[in-house]
């Protein structure tokens, strides 16, 4: 029996964050994580998983080409969410959540990136998704890779519940939107969550180890024993049957219940922002329709002020949803095998074919905010631009430097540029106005310039 035919804890395994679970749930080297041939199944369980197992194969070839193709454009648009949040202008609470989540969003790619390619674009087919167990340094990298991302990935998970109730009680309260409207506030919540994120981790990082193990290669003539490393249940953890403790923990704490946190918090929001469409009709409908240029400047500001508070909890909504649709399935499939005590194993077994597929649609979810972002926020797009878009620097260092432009212009206001600039001009042509008669008044009814002006006037009635 050859060293890759042999049972272990690589065959045919995903590398990716949904296998994180099931490394560390189950006895990896010895009962679950075993090779698809030597696979003891229940009765119709092939059956009933055979087109699991062709979509796993077929998919697999094509998965390292995918990720790594959404890994970086997810680096890249993260990048950009990072740079254009911690901009002065941008400085708000909401933000500074967003901001972290992009942080932790980039972090992960970036551990995910190189795996990506190095145990699915470099290997051959057959070997695709699993380290290569001779390479100590290909079993580290894995192990320190899985732990990494785990954590990274608990960390989203929780900073978008904590996003979404700090939405929900920054609208909802309005005694404390004030308190909770605060960065300081915001980072401080951010502090909490990675610390209590990376303490819920512990369990895992102490649940298993790397050792060195021997097998006769049976392919080469004489046969050779082979050094190959595994995962192997520390003491630590079978003292304390941590394996039970890290199952739950993440299947109840890192996917229920942020999942039915997301979906409260999701429909009180969406609860909110139909109120405050009514609020607003009812508003608009009771206006006054004789009002000053000053106070309907000051409606329509109001207005806009609003408009651009609803897209942002809409904004916020959308992305609960789409962590919501990656996330509540792997929960449910870990929630159905964690509660059968008959089935357990063929839940389990439909959660490892789906790994990729799960992975996919989370390097997905990490990678879809920019875009988002400059969908439903005019202030994102509107710093995004005056950050990143030469031409329009280019028209602003021209215009601001044209003798139109007589006053000395102040950093423009993302929701009311247009407003700004043409009161400015409004002001500039009143002010000449106002100092046009003085001047000329003052010419004429000086002494000195009277006898210039008659002359002026003399040498004008001349015929050439």
């Amino acid at each position: 029996m050859s060293l890759r035919s042999s049972p272990s804890m690589f065959t045919n395994r995903s590398y990716s964050t949904s296998t994180i679970v099931q490394l560390i749930i189950a006895n990896i080297t010895e009962s679950i994580l075993i090779s698809d041939e030597s696979t003891v199944l229940p009765y119709g369980f092939n059956e009933n998983i055979s087109s699991l197992v062709r979509y796993r194969l077929l998919y697999r070839d094509y998965h390292g080409i995918i990720s790594s193709f959404v890994c970086i454009f997810g680096l890249t648009c993260n990048l950009f969410n990072i740079i254009v949040l911690t901009r002065p202008l941008m400085r708000s609470s909401t933000n500074t959540i967003l901001t972290s989540l992009a942080l932790s969003d980039l972090l992960k790619m970036l551990f995910v990136l190189p795996a990506v390619i190095i145990f699915y674009c470099l290997p051959s087919s057959e070997l695709k998704s699993e380290p290569d167990p001779t390479s100590y340094f290909q079993v580290q990298f894995y192990m320190i890779h899985m732990l990494f991302t785990l954590t990274l990935h608990c960390i989203s998970t929780w900073l978008t519940v904590f996003l979404a109730a700090f939405r929900y009680a920054f609208l909802s309260c309005k005694t404390l939107s004030a308190y909770v409207s605060s960065p300081e506030r915001a980072l401080f919540g951010v502090s909490m969550v990675v610390l209590l994120s990376t303490t819920l981790c512990i369990p895992s990082y102490v649940g298993h180890h790397i050792v060195k193990a021997y097998q006769n290669d049976t392919s080469s003539e004489p046969v050779k024993q082979v050094v190959f490393y595994r995962f192997e249940e520390t003491s630590f953890s079978k003292s304390l049957s941590l394996r039970e403790t890290v199952f739950v923990l993440h299947s109840v704490i890192f996917k229920l219940i942020p999942c039915a946190l997301l979906l409260l918090f999701s429909f009180l929001l969406v609860q909110q922002l139909r109120n405050a469409l009514r609020q607003s009709e009812k508003a608009h409908r009771h206006s006054s329709t004789t009002t000053t240029l000053a106070s309907n400047g000051g409606r329509v500001r109001g207005r806009k002020r609003e408009n651009e508070n609803r897209r942002t909890t809409l904004m916020l909504v959308i992305v609960c949803v789409l962590f919501l649709v990656t996330e509540l399935p792997q929960g449910a499939i870990l929630l159905l095998a964690f509660l059968s005590k008959t089935k357990s194993k063929y839940y389990f077994e439909i959660y490892q074919h789906l790994g990729d597929t799960f992975d996919i649609l989370a390097l997905i979810n990490n990678s879809v905010n920019f875009l988002l972002y400059c969908l439903m926020s005019r202030a994102f797009r509107d710093t995004f631009k005056q950050i990143f878009c030469l031409c329009e620097n280019d028209n602003r260092r021209s215009s601001s430097a044209s003798p139109a432009q007589g006053l000395p212009v102040k950093p423009r206001q993302m929701n009311a540029s247009a407003t700004y600039n043409t009161l400015l001009t409004h002001k500039y042509s009143d002010s000449c106005r106002a100092s046009l008669s003085p001047i000329i008044k003052s010419l004429s009814d000086n002494p000195k310039t009277r006898k210039g002006f008659h002359f002026l006037k003399q040498t004008n009635s001349i015929a050439l």
